[in-house]
C-alpha cells in the first residue's frame, strides 16, 4: 500500500514540477527573444542561427528554475493533498506522515544532485558554445587573446617567487627576469637576475643575467649565458584568464584559482562561488523543508492564498540570505565556506522547527 502511495504522489508531483519548469524555460526564452531582438536584426543572425543561439542558453535558464519549480510543484502537489482531505485520510491509514515528508526531502535531494550535474557537465559546454555562436556566427568578431603581460609577481611551490617585467606568451619567452628563491623562515637564500627567459624542454631557462647565492655565501655572484631555473609551469598555465564562472565545471575551477594565486590575484570570490556549486545541492531540500508545512496547511480555503504567499516569502528570503552572506564573503567578513553554506544552516533549523510542529 505504501509504495502505491509514493508512486500516487510521485506522480503527481513529477508531472507539475515538469510543467513548472517548462513554463519558467518558455518565459525565460520569450523574453530573451524580445530583449534580443534588435541585437539580432543588427547582425542579420539567421533564424536558425538565433534558434541555436537561444537554446544553448536554456540549460542555464532551466537550472536558475529549478528551485522555484521544486517549490510550486511541491505546493500544487502535497497541497492538493492536504485540499482534497488526503492527507487525513492518510493518517486515519495509520500512515506516519514523516513518511511522505522523508519522500519530498528525498525527491529535493535527487533535484539537487541533477541540478548539480547540470551545472557541471552541460552547462559550461552550452555557454562555450553559445559564446562562440556570439562572436564567430552573429557579431563575427574574431576572439582576441591576451598574450603580453607587464610587471607579473607570480608565487611558485618551494618558497619561490618569479617576477617578470614583460611575458609574452605567443614567443613563449619573459624579459626583466628576477628569480628568487626563500628558505622556511623567509630568508632570501638566491637571487637570480637574467635579461630573458625562454621557454625550452619543458623549463624556463633563464639568459644573459647574474646570480647571487650559493651553499657558503649568498653574496657569491656568478654570471652566466643561461641558467636552467627548474621552473616547469607552462606559460600557459602562468596566463591569468578571467572566464565567466558558469562556463566553468570543478576543475576548471580548481585550475583558475590556482591561476589567481600564481598571479597574487584574490581568490575569495573564486572560492566562494564554488562552495555555492556544492551547496546548491542542499538548496532544493531546504526549499522542501519550508514549504511543507505551508503546503499542509492548504486544507481551507482560507488559508491557501495565505500559506502560498508565506511559502514564496520564506524561499526568497533564503535567496536573499544567500545574497547577503555572499557579500559578507566577499568583503572577507565570512569565510568563503561559511558564506556559501551559512544560509542552509540557518534555514535547515528554521525548516525543522516548522516540520516539528506539523502535526502528524
Amino acid at each position: 500500500m505504501i509504495k502505491i502511495l509514493y508512486k500516487y504522489i510521485v506522480k503527481n508531483f513529477i508531472k507539475i514540477f515538469i510543467f513548472t519548469t517548462l513554463a519558467f524555460s518558455v518565459v525565460v526564452i520569450i523574453s530573451q527573444l524580445l530583449g534580443k531582438i534588435n541585437f539580432y536584426m543588427e547582425n542579420k543572425a539567421t533564424f536558425g542561427i538565433i534558434i541555436v543561439h537561444i537554446l544553448t542558453n536554456a540549460p542555464e535558464w532551466l537550472v536558475q528554475a529549478l528551485p522555484i519549480a521544486t517549490l510550486l510543484a511541491l505546493l500544487f502537489s502535497l497541497g492538493s493533498l492536504a485540499k482534497r482531505n488526503e492527507i487525513t485520510a492518510m493518517k486515519a491509514a495509520g500512515i506516519n506522515m514523516w513518511h511522505v515528508i522523508s519522500l519530498f526531502l528525498t525527491i529535493g535531494f535527487i533535484i539537487g544532485i541533477a541540478d548539480f550535474a547540470c551545472r557541471e557537465f552541460i552547462v559550461p559546454k552550452t555557454t562555450v558554445y553559445n559564446r562562440k555562436i556570439d562572436t564567430e556566427k552573429i557579431k563575427k568578431e574574431k576572439v582576441s587573446i591576451q598574450a603580453d603581460f607587464y610587471n607579473q609577481i607570480i608565487a611558485l611551490k618551494n618558497n619561490v617567487r618569479l617576477t617578470v617585467g614583460h611575458l609574452d606568451i605567443k614567443t613563449n619567452t619573459m624579459e626583466n627576469v628576477v628569480f628568487e628563491r626563500y628558505n622556511k623562515d623567509f630568508e632570501l637564500k638566491r637571487l637570480v637576475l637574467a635579461e630573458k627567459a625562454d621557454w625550452e624542454n619543458g623549463s624556463w631557462v633563464l639568459k644573459n643575467g647574474v646570480m647571487r647565492g650559493s651553499e657558503s655565501d649568498f653574496l657569491d655572484e656568478v654570471y652566466f649565458k643561461t641558467y636552467n631555473s627548474n621552473i616547469n609551469v607552462t606559460p600557459e598555465d602562468i596566463t591569468f584568464k578571467d572566464p565567466p564562472y558558469n562556463s566553468m565545471n570543478i576543475a576548471d575551477f580548481n585550475k583558475y584559482i590556482n591561476q589567481l594565486k600564481i598571479f597574487g590575484q584574490s581568490v575569495i570570490k573564486a572560492r566562494i562561488t564554488l562552495n555555492t556549486r556544492f551547496a546548491s545541492v542542499f538548496s532544493h531540500v531546504i526549499v522542501m523543508m519550508i514549504g511543507i508545512p505551508f503546503a499542509l496547511g492548504f486544507r481551507r480555503r482560507i488559508n491557501i492564498i495565505f500559506n502560498f504567499l508565506a511559502a514564496l516569502s520564506a524561499t526568497f528570503m533564503y535567496w536573499a540570505t544567500q545574497a547577503v552572506t555572499t557579500s559578507f564573503g566577499k568583503n572577507l567578513i565570512l569565510s568563503p565556506f561559511m558564506a556559501a553554506w551559512l544560509p542552509n544552516f540557518i534555514f535547515l533549523g528554521i525548516g525543522v522547527y516548522l516540520l516539528v510542529k506539523v502535526k502528524k
